[in-house]
């Protein structure tokens, strides 16, 4: 088997095999997707030549299998454009007529070409074959012209849609979309300059050289569009797995602040919870800052300036002091919570150090805080806290807190 083989029959029946679990009941755009992958994975496997042999003996048609690779591969480039109308929303559910009716017409040319022209057995390559044929010529031609204009309508589509559509995956996937269509077109036209010097009688390269090179683009065209449908799910899922590093690295102070105001906690479904991190990562911001507010009642000014003196004594400073300071009026608030003592201050109630940040900035926080919960320096401060100076604990009578 040859290399590219051995390179393109993964990429194509993966997903070909993978989609075929789930095809029924999916939206329109993942039928169509699946079929070009169905259709490309039959036009590759057909092509190996082992399996060419095989088939050409089996019907004697000589290069038949050649006329099997490439209907499927006019189908394929017909269902990726109707993928491309699909993604940026010119499709509404319907097929295009136009592109159908091509298809249909430039199929039934190409089985006409290719019953009048003369053919190589299955062991020469149909495209370098040296016997020149005008219907040989327009064999390749009709082939050429059907798919040069649905590479041409889906790179043009892709370059629209993606100059307007904002930065992320959806916009990089159209951008390797038109990389992939570019590279097709690439590939029409080294193939057709090729054919055209030859039925000239002009010299065109040595013929290895061209069938290596059209090679090579084909497989840049296809791995650029493999690429470009499964880059959203790729982003999708390290968005996922950065939400859910997020939310392990604050849970030691989301479990922390739940214990002693676990009002603030709403149930998520099992699903929701395994399956969508960002989301569960949202809600325990929120809960935490729900909690915070909750617990900021048992802290005054004296409490940070007697966590901050503790820590300096044990060697903290800069945003190390910062973090486990905070830490530290935390644990001393759930504590007081947790034991139903209530402090009563002449002054200002402290206001914890995570107001006024954004969304990014506020979880970079929280995670720096959840590490230091549990640090001997912060134990030991919280500890040093219980009865700071310039407040004095009261039992919860429930009386509301008075100033």
């Amino acid at each position: 088997m040859r290399p590219i083989d051995l390179g393109l029959l993964p990429v194509v029946w993966i997903p070909t095999l993978w989609s075929l679990r789930k095809l029924r009941g999916a939206p329109r755009r993942t039928r169509v997707l699946w079929g070009v992958w169905a259709s490309w994975a039959v036009s590759m496997t057909v092509g190996v030549p082992a399996i060419r042999r095989v088939i050409d003996a089996a019907t004697g048609i000589a290069s038949g299998t050649n006329l099997l690779v490439h209907l499927s591969g006019l189908a394929a480039t017909a269902l990726m454009l109707e993928f491309v109308r699909e993604i940026t929303g010119r499709s509404r559910g319907r097929a295009s007529r136009l592109n159908l009716t091509g298809l249909a017409i430039a199929a039934a040319l190409l089985v006409a070409t290719f019953a009048v022209m003369p053919r190589p057995d299955g062991e020469v390559d149909l495209l370098t074959y040296d016997r020149r044929s005008l219907a040989g010529y327009l064999y390749w031609m009709v082939l050429t012209v059907d798919t040069a204009p649905g590479l041409t309508a889906s790179a043009a589509l892709c370059w629209v849609h993606g100059r307007h559509a904002a930065p992320g995956p959806v916009r990089t996937a159209l951008w390797l979309m038109r990389a992939s269509s570019a590279t097709g077109m690439a590939y029409l036209a080294h193939r057709a300059y090729f054919l055209t010097m030859r039925h000239l009688g002009w010299t065109a390269g040595e013929p290895a050289a061209v069938a290596g090179t059209t090679q090579v683009l084909l497989v840049l065209t296809m791995l650029l569009f493999a690429l470009s449908v499964v880059w959203p799910s790729l982003a999708e899922r390290r968005e996922k797995r950065a939400a859910a590093r997020r939310v392990r690295r604050i849970h030691p102070l989301w479990h922390l602040l739940q214990a002693a105001t676990p009002e603030v906690v709403l149930p998520l479904p099992d699903e929701l919870r395994r399956n969508n991190p960002g989301l569960r990562l949202y809600r325990q911001v929120i809960e935490i800052r729900d909690s915070m507010l909750a617990l900021e009642r048992h802290l005054g000014p004296a409490h940070a300036g007697a966590a901050e003196e503790h820590l300096r004594a044990a060697g903290l400073s800069g945003e190390r002091l910062a973090v486990a300071a905070e830490a530290v009026l935390l644990k001393h608030a759930v504590a007081a919570e947790l034991s139903g003592r209530r402090m009563e201050f002449s002054g200002p109630q402290w206001r914890l150090r995570a107001d006024d940040l954004d969304l990014d900035a506020e979880i970079a926080w929280f995670a720096k805080v959840a590490a230091k919960v549990a640090a001997p320096e912060v134990e030991a401060a919280a500890e040093h806290l219980w009865s700071p100076p310039g407040a004095h604990a009261v039992e919860a009578s429930g009386e509301d807190l008075v100033g």
